[in-house]
């Protein structure tokens, strides 16, 4: 089994002690993270809570700021309940430090950022950074396993494609989609990246355009499934023969991550750089062992996360202190979406076990157009939020083309009996709901790292580290594979 390089909390001595402790704690808090917020006044679940907990989050020792502080930061105050602040540190605690030790070339930075304005044509600058990094992690470990191809997969735009083509470092790439519409809007940028690489500017530049240069990216449409790593490494082996290759991805959704990674371990690829994304498509049982997303080692064999928990795992907390009014506006149409469900089933709309509809974000206009169609003299007496919940369930019925329409009565009912209190109750059920997320990445990064080494080679090397900053990218974690 090759070496697995994480820095882990300090009392763990293997990274198969972490995974085993990690699961542990998960399947002790799982009902907190498995928790569907649109069911939550339909199942109780606020009951669920130890009622210790339920009497401190609701009190004036703890408000909006304070669950804020304590998803991004931990701290909680020292009034709270002990297992309570048990929950919060075990938590923070348990999260891997996925600090890079790679050193910071200046002088490099600064030529890399300007020969990179040829190829920034279409990329926000998350994205620009993004690539910048990404590529040069894909250029140095190519370099380090002597690879002669990278095959690009999920690849869409072909942002990460253009720069590992026609960058100075210039690796030759086969870049994979499954959209047609991708792989076109691809070879549009494709052209418009040549053209500016073919001008003066780039001449003035020092950057020395060749037209075979044209041949090293290569588009091409195809499905990659979690059981396609022959037809990946036919397509690599066709594209150049006899050539050592390597798979890459920026942000691959859900199961194709773990496709990717799969096609690693079934090829004879050198090495793998990836970057995961989208935690909630991945696929868990009862579908055969061979073909889910997770669990993919024998670490983590029999586990299961739950589809409400893989979307826990997509929430970003260190977010919530930075943007504190988005925070409180989530908790608020959480609240919303919440209170439209329980008077769906209360009124017989769905039933209680039913699928409710998705209705997406609400716009500011929707609502105002609701405000102005609910009637006066069903909404006179009542409360500015009271009114706010009727025009919202207006809204919403009417985005989703949904036949039946409340009373004003009815939301007004619905809102005195859950509402006042309710919104406390979701803002700090969300928030133990989201503490649990990153840990959940966390036993994702260690399955897939895990079984990495399981098929790299005892000689073979596996490292799992921060790329970007957590806050501007909060999907930044590379899992890197390179077999001896």
């Amino acid at each position: 089994m090759a070496t697995v390089e994480i820095q882990l909390p300090d009392e763990f001595g293997s990274v198969a002690e972490y995974a085993a402790e990690i699961r542990r704690v998960f399947e002790r808090y799982q009902y907190l993270s498995n928790m569907h917020i649109l069911n939550f006044f339909v199942t109780g679940f606020w009951q669920e809570l130890p009622a210790e907990w339920r009497e401190y989050l609701v009190s004036d020792r703890c408000d909006m700021d304070s669950l804020i502080s304590m998803a991004s930061t931990g701290k909680i105050d020292q009034s709270a309940p002990e297992s309570l602040r048990s929950y919060v540190r075990t938590m923070f605690h348990l999260r891997l430090n996925y600090r890079s030790s790679r050193p910071v070339d200046h002088d490099e930075e600064e030529r890399r950022r300007k020969e990179l304005w040829y190829f920034l044509d279409g990329m926000n600058p998350k994205k620009q950074v993004e690539v910048a990094e990404l590529s040069r992690l894909v250029h140095e470990v190519a370099a380090e396993s002597n690879c002669s191809l990278a095959v690009d997969v999920g690849a869409g735009q072909g942002y990460l494609s253009r720069v590992l083509a026609y960058s100075s470092a210039s690796l030759p790439v086969l870049a994979i989609d499954s959209s047609d519409t991708q792989q076109r809007g691809a070879e549009l940028l494709q052209q418009r990246t040549i053209k500016r690489l073919r001008g003066p500017r780039a001449a003035a530049g020092g950057f020395k355009w060749d037209d075979r240069r044209a041949e090293r990216l290569v588009h091409t449409v195809m499905h990659v499934s979690l059981d396609g790593a022959a037809q990946l490494a036919e397509r690599a082996h066709a594209t150049a023969p006899d050539a050592r290759w390597l798979l890459c991805g920026l942000h691959a959704c859900g199961d194709l991550s773990s496709a990717v990674l799969k096609a690693f371990a079934e090829s004879d690829a050198t090495a793998v750089v990836l970057v995961p994304c989208c935690y909630n498509h991945i696929s868990e049982a009862p579908r055969e062992r061979s073909a889910v997303g997770f669990p993919l080692s024998a670490a983590m064999y029999g586990a299961r996360i739950g589809q409400n928990a893989l979307k826990t795992a997509c929430q970003a907390t260190s977010r919530w202190d930075a943007s504190p009014e988005a925070t409180v506006d989530a908790f608020r149409r959480n609240h919303m979406r919440a209170l439209l469900h329980q008077l769906m089933v209360a009124q017989n709309q769905i039933a209680p076990d039913g699928v409710a509809p998705a209705v997406g974000r609400v716009t500011n206009s929707e609502l105002q157009t609701a405000r102005m169609q609910l009637p006066a003299c069903g909404t006179a007496n009542a409360s500015a939020d009271e009114r706010e919940f009727a025009a919202y369930a207006l809204a919403a019925l009417t985005k989703l083309n949904h036949a039946w329409r409340p009373t004003a009565e009815q939301c007004i009912a619905c809102y005195r009996q859950h509402g006042s209190a309710g919104l406390q109750q979701i803002a700090a059920a969300w928030t133990l709901k989201a503490l649990a997320g990153p840990l959940i990445e966390c036993m994702l990064v260690v399955d897939r790292a895990l079984y990495l080494a399981e098929h790299c080679g005892s000689a073979g090397r596996v490292r799992a580290f921060a790329l970007f900053d957590p806050v501007t990218s909060p999907r930044n974690v590379v899992l890197v594979a390179q077999r001896r």
